[in-house]
């Protein structure tokens, strides 16, 4: 079977519970092909409409403090304007959890 869609990244990744988007925070561990020590967390939109192009297109990011062991995205606050897509939770290296609105991060 061959691949719909992707994304070239060493990450842990969340779905959107409600809405057609993919989370991606920098694996903790991993490096990656340009040997970058940076950690981000990028949020990508999952078009299944255009059959032209296999890669997932990037909507927002945002730098963190740390690399992720673990990303989760919950519904937690969908039923406000302010966090209408939910949040999002990182488990961070150093041991810290940190949230994330990812409506900010698309904004």
């Amino acid at each position: 079977m061959a691949c719909i869609k992707g994304v070239n990244r060493s990450a842990s990744v969340a779905i959107s519970p409600d809405s057609p988007y993919l989370a991606a925070g920098t694996m903790a561990g991993a490096v990656d092909l340009s040997f970058s020590s940076s950690a981000n967390i990028e949020i990508f939109k999952l078009d299944f409409q255009s059959n032209q192009d296999t890669d997932l297109s990037l909507v927002g990011e945002s730098p963190s403090a740390e690399r992720f062991n673990r990303l989760a995205w919950g519904s937690v606050g969908s039923d406000t304007e302010e966090f209408s897509l939910g949040l999002i939770a990182g488990g961070l290296v150093d041991g810290s959890v940190t949230l994330w609105n990812p409506l900010s991060l698309i904004r």
